[in-house]
């Protein structure tokens, strides 16, 4: 049962993590447009995307 419970502890903040980093590298909500995504937050750009070094480009 703790094993359990750890791994959904575990699964819950990847989740909130992930998804607080696709949001704020997403289009801002409305009303939030002009506001600056925190610093440790990555911009995602296609020149980044290219420049990963997946082999392919």
């Amino acid at each position: 049962m703790v094993i359990f419970w750890a791994l959904l502890a575990v699964g819950f903040v990847a989740c909130v993590t992930i998804g607080s980093v696709a949001w704020y590298s997403s289009k801002r909500p409305a009303g939030w447009e002009g506001s600056e995504a925190p610093g440790w937050v990555n911009k995602i750009t296609p020149k980044n995307l290219r420049d990963s070094g997946d082999g392919n480009g």
